[in-house]
């Protein structure tokens, strides 16, 4: 005696072994960076006018300040696994006692390649407004950032820690360095 039986077989579709799909996950990260200081001046000594009705005040001080030269609100986040972006508003310190200026650091999109470009490291194409490499790199080894800017953007007429444009990284195999170049608008 035979028996049969008909019916439909389905099998569970699985990566390949060694494989993991990208993850496309959405995501938002919040961030801060602020460079305070707090000044206190011991020499010379400050004189205030308020003193000089009152007898026996000399009107010396000792001047001292909490100051908040800069600070940046990082939003960083990722659309897919190819697609990310970060806009970062600026607000610099207090100046000629007015009120704190704002403005745009960062505001660029950036493009994944690792889908084509297979490396060790994430290689990428950049737009909008951006880190201008070299000083991003200056300032990813001045350990004293927190003093104030590197030396290339202190005078503030030859470079610009960002500026708005395209740019393309690539970092090459086995860690023999990076190519990191961009066309950008050329104002700061």
């Amino acid at each position: 005696m035979m028996v049969l039986f008909a019916g439909t077989a389905s099998a569970q579709v699985t990566p390949a072994a060694g494989f993991t799909p990208p993850d496309d996950t959405q995501s938002l990260r919040v961030g801060m960076t602020v460079f305070m200081d707090n000044t206190y001046t011991l020499n010379p000594k400050g004189t205030s006018a308020d003193c000089a009705a009152t007898p026996g005040c000399s009107g010396d001080f000792t001047p001292s300040a909490f100051n908040v030269a800069r600070a940046y609100l990082n939003l960083t986040g990722n659309i897919s696994h190819i697609v990310s972006y970060r806009i970062t508003p600026d607000v610099a310190g207090l100046v000629g006692g007015q009120s704190y200026p704002y403005r745009l650091k960062y505001a660029y999109a950036q493009f994944s390649l690792d889908d084509w470009i297979t490396n060790s490291r994430t290689n990428w194409v950049r737009f909008g407004q951006q880190q201008t490499p070299w000083v991003d790199f200056e300032e990813g080894i001045y350990r004293y950032r927190f003093q104030g800017t590197v030396f290339s953007e202190r005078n503030g007429q030859y470079l610009s820690s960002s500026d708005r444009g395209a740019s393309f990284h690539y970092y090459f195999p086995s860690n023999y360095g990076d190519a990191h170049t961009g066309i950008y608008n050329g104002e700061t």
